[in-house]
Order: C-alpha cells, then sequence, then structure tokens
C-alpha cells in the first residue's frame, strides 16, 4: 500500500496506486487495464467549500486528481475509488452513490468504465464540467471552477436563460454557461441526469431512478419512510468523516409542515425554520379584500406540535455578513434566498454537515390539479427557488433533501394516490388542494386549521445587494451609487406593482390566479437597457472565484 503523502499547506494527500500495463497486451487491453488500475488521487484543500470538489481527469491514462473540502467523504480503501459531498439511500461503507436511487449532493466514482459524475437526485443543485484539450475539469461548484480555469461568465449575455433554465426539466434544461476565457466559450452543468467521462474520451448520460407504483396512500407513505431511513442512516453513519445533523422547513402551507412529519419521525428534536410573515407586497388594504390572510406564515406552532426546535428566520437582510451574501448571489442570476441566512450561518456554526429537509416540488407532486406537463417525468417547476442557495449551501455545509422529489419521475402513480377515492376526507375541493399532506398532518393530530389555506413564499425577488457590506463593496467595484441603485429599483417596482394591480383585478383577489400569472410580471422591464441583477452576479461570481485561481 501506498504511504500518505502531505500536500500543500499540510494537507492530507490520500493514497494512490499507478497505473501498470503489459507491454506484449494488445492495445485495447492495455487501455482499459490502465483505466481499472488507477485510482484516485485526493487532496483536502482548506480553501475549498466545506463540501465542495474539484476534479482533473485525463482519460487517456484513468488518472483523475481530486481537491475536495473539509466536509467531502473519501472512500477509506488503500486505493480510493471515490468522493462524496451527500448522502444517499444505500449503504455508506460501500459508497454506491453511483448506482442508488436516490443521492441528494453530489459525487465522482472511478471505475473501469470511466469516470462516473454523480449530483443531486433534485434540480435544485448541479454539478459543473468542460473539456479542454485531453482533460475534463469537473466541480460541484461554478465558482470553484471558474476560478481554476481562469474564466469568468461572460459579461455580455442573459445569465437568466441558464439559470433559470433549470425548471425546463431533466430534458430540456440549459446546458451551456457562456465564460470569457482565452480558450473556452462555455462551460456545461449537469442537472439530476449521471455522466460517464468514458476512456475514450466520449460522455454518456443516464437516469439513476426507477418507475415507482403504489398501491394506496399506506403503500406510498410505506414507500416514501422506507427510503427516508436509508437516507438518514446512510447520512449519519459513524463511518463518515463528520456524521450530519438535520434541520427542516416549516411554512403554514402544505410541503414544508409534511416534511418535517417525516423527519420528526427520524431526528426528534430537529431545529426547523420558519418565517413570521411571507414575501407579500401586496398593500395592507388590497389584503383586506382578499379571502386568505397572505401575509402570517408563522409554522412555529406546527413545528412546536411535531416536536421540532422552531426557530424564526431573521428578516432584517441588512445584516448578512458580505461574504457569506456574496456566495448566495454566485449561484446564477436569480434573484438570492438570502432570507435563509439565519438558517445557513446556523449550519456554518456546526462543525458537521447539515441535512435541510424541504419541501420543494411538492406543488408539482402532490397538488390535486395538475397539467400533464406537472405531472409527467421531466420535472418541469414553476421556478427556480431552491436553486440560488446551492453555492451558499457548499461554503456552509448544508446538504440540501427535497422530499418530494423522491419518487417525483413517477407523478402519475402519486397522482392516482392524491385523486383516489379514499383520499376524499383530506379533499378541500379548492385552487390549493394538497391532500397526501393534510392526511399526514391531521392523522399525526395536526389541527386542520393550521395550514394549506392559502399559497405562500417568503423568498423575495431582488435586484441588488441587501447587506450593508456588500453594498459597499458593490458600489465600490462597480459603476452603481447608491442614488442610482435606488432609482433603478423605485422605477422597476412601479412598473411592477402597476402591472401585478391590473393582475390583482382580473383575478378579483384570487391568491392561486396571482401566483400563477407571476411568470409575465417578474420585475426586468428595464434590464433591456440595464441589468443591475446581473451586474451582482458578476460582480461577486468575480470576486469569488479569484480566490481559487491557480
Amino acid at each position: 500500500m501506498s504511504s500518505v503523502a502531505v500536500g500543500e499547506a499540510g494537507a492530507l494527500v490520500e493514497p494512490r496506486v499507478e497505473a501498470r500495463s503489459e507491454a506484449r497486451a494488445e492495445p485495447a487491453a492495455r487501455h482499459l487495464r490502465t483505466v481499472r488500475e488507477a485510482t484516485l488521487t485526493i487532496r483536502r484543500e482548506a480553501l475549498l467549500p466545506r463540501l465542495g470538489w474539484f476534479a482533473t481527469y485525463v482519460p487517456s491514462t484513468g488518472s483523475c486528481d481530486v481537491e475536495v473540502g473539509s466536509f467531502v467523504d473519501v472512500d477509506s480503501d488503500g486505493s480510493p475509488r471515490w468522493v462524496v459531498a451527500g448522502l444517499w439511500d444505500g449503504d455508506f461503507g460501500a459508497g454506491d452513490f453511483h448506482t442508488s436511487e436516490y443521492l441528494f449532493g453530489s459525487g465522482l466514482w472511478l471505475d473501469d468504465q470511466g469516470l462516473h459524475v454523480v449530483p443531486s437526485s433534485a434540480t435544485l443543485d448541479r454539478c459543473v464540467y468542460v473539456r479542454q484539450g485531453d482533460r475534463w475539469f469537473v466541480s460541484n461548484s461554478l465558482v470553484v471552477l471558474l476560478g481554476r480555469l481562469g474564466a469568468r461568465p461572460h459579461p455580455d449575455v442573459d445569465h437568466r436563460t441558464w439559470g433559470e433554465g433549470m425548471c425546463f426539466g431533466v430534458l430540456n434544461y440549459r446546458r451551456e454557461i457562456p465564460v470569457v476565457h482565452p480558450q473556452l466559450a462555455t462551460v456545461n452543468q449537469l442537472l439530476y441526469e449521471s455522466m460517464l467521462l468514458k476512456p475514450d474520451g466520449t460522455r454518456a448520460f443516464s437516469f439513476r431512478d426507477r418507475p415507482h407504483q403504489f398501491k394506496d396512500y399506506a403503500d406510498y407513505l410505506a414507500q416514501m419512510r422506507g427510503t427516508l431511513r436509508r437516507l438518514w442512516t446512510n447520512a449519519t453513519d459513524e463511518r463518515r468523516r463528520k456524521p450530519a445533523r438535520a434541520a427542516t422547513t416549516t411554512s403554514k402551507g402544505y410541503d414544508s409542515p409534511a416534511v418535517t412529519a417525516f423527519v420528526s419521525e427520524l431526528a426528534p428534536g430537529a431545529v426547523s425554520w420558519t418565517s413570521e410573515r411571507s414575501n407579500t407586497r401586496i398593500p395592507r388594504a388590497l389584503r383586506l379584500l382578499m379571502p386568505d390572510d397572505v401575509y402570517d406564515d408563522d409554522g412555529t406552532p406546527i413545528a412546536r406540535y411535531l416536536g421540532c426546535d422552531a426557530r424564526t428566520l431573521d428578516p432584517d437582510l441588512s445584516r448578512i455578513p458580505p461574504e457569506l451574501e456574496a456566495w448566495c448571489w454566485a449561484s446564477a442570476q436569480v434573484s438570492p434566498e438570502i432570507i435563509f441566512h439565519a438558517a445557513l450561518s446556523d449550519a456554518m456554526a456546526h462543525d458537521a454537515p447539515t441535512v435541510l429537509f424541504t419541501g420543494q416540488n411538492g406543488d408539482r407532486l402532490w397538488n390535486r390539479e395538475l397539467s400533464e406537463a406537472r405531472i409527467g417525468s421531466d420535472l418541469v417547476r414553476a421556478g427556480p427557488a431552491g436553486s440560488p442557495l446551492m453555492e451558499a449551501r457548499l461554503v456552509t455545509g448544508m446538504i440540501e433533501c427535497p422530499v418530494p422529489y423522491l419518487f417525483a419521475r413517477s407523478g402519475v402513480a402519486v397522482h392516482a394516490v392524491t385523486t383516489s377515492a379514499e383520499m376524499k376526507p383530506w379533499t378541500l375541493g379548492t385552487a390549493y388542494d394538497r391532500p397526501i399532506p393534510r392526511r399526514l398532518l391531521e392523522e399525526k393530530g395536526v389541527p386542520r386549521a393550521w395550514f394549506g389555506f392559502g399559497k405562500k413564499a417568503v423568498a423575495q425577488d431582488l435586484e441588488s445587494p441587501q447587506g450593508e457590506g456588500l453594498r459597499r463593496r458593490f458600489f465600490a467595484d462597480t459603476g452603481w451609487s447608491a442614488a442610482s441603485e435606488r432609482l433603478y429599483r423605485g422605477v422597476n417596482l412601479g412598473l411592477y406593482l402597476g402591472r401585478r394591480t391590473v393582475d390583482f383585478a382580473r383575478a378579483r383577489g384570487n391568491r392561486e390566479r396571482l401566483m400563477g400569472s407571476a411568470v409575465h410580471n417578474s420585475k426586468r422591464s428595464l434590464a433591456r437597457w440595464v441589468d443591475l441583477q446581473r451586474d451582482v452576479y458578476l460582480t461577486c461570481t468575480d470576486l469569488l472565484a479569484r480566490r481559487f485561481a491557480r
């Protein structure tokens, strides 16, 4: 067995077995043997995000050098084959995440087929990669990849096309990200599907999940609980470098309370984050005309009833640390969900990964009224919620596990349970109607009136830095000033509110119809001439990527 060496700055270098070949072997056999006997060279790098990794793979030799952050797990074998930053529904010691149905996080596995790049089983996270000459460069962080390559996002394109393109489903998402680089025009993002980089330099893509059927509600719940139990057993395995802790979110809607109900069975007393108010900008006078309270979204009573440690998100965005806010802006040109800064800071304060169980994708899995596009296997989403935090999660040590992605591509089978006769006692017949979460919560004793009577959200549509520290840095590094930023935001907000007032009148105060009409009314009226949000994205990404330059 090779001895352990010390890398840069005293970082641990995992043992490596050099590839060997036989002189008399046929060329094809020699090539396969070289790949089979090669192993990963793994180095811990203190500068990388806690859950970050960056790999350089040379298919012709089978060599793969990987840098990993402090929370990334690695194969303990003397000739390591894998690294992983996540949890999966299999035995941790086997390291079989590349063949398991569900992985939340990301990982790499090297074998005689080539390098398996395995992203999350949800469209909220990604891997990024590019080929340059005879090498592939792969990472789970766009910021790290750009820094290592010496590239930057192209300043003259609308980066919303690929940032929001993550919502278009697992078959139609935008894969190319335009960059500025001496030899490269784009880098690529990989969502949901696994990618195999073969010894001959070609790529192959595949899905790991399989079709599921459910006899009834009890069968569906049993399969959900079984999968979640395997995921949590994996996340807390004592053989891990750092076993994980659990957290959830809880609102007054359907999806996150249902997830908290599941998690309370796995990790009693887990932290659950809630927001006292929604993100509504509807004036008070108009809110009084609406049948539902669109302001109150405080799920504290539900979280406490389910035995969780209820904590409230901090609505004062001016207090977010500049470093953390920059990471929130750097995921893509989409509105950053910095309302979760308290949850991210809490994860950062712990010396172990935090698995955040959320209800993302519940709208297309559990709703009673679904279109063919939403019920299909493509995982088309109405918005990019959750994905704006992907870079910040890596830095703070948070892994998002959105529970409604379990069996999500078997949406027809789940919907059959939702609309079955046995679910009628938990069916309200309203536009916002999700019988499966309602039954789950009510059978646990949560009162019917506590949840599920109005679609709400907490993240705001933001165009510029909110924390005082990042604001000062942004104004110093760009042509923007506090005055021009206020003018831009004021004009855009006025145009937006004018359009939303018209929508309010047309929808007659119906919250569900208002939510559905928001896509064409996003606050981008001025972006065709000058784009404040893009400038913030470019500034933050460049600022962070420079620290990872070679």
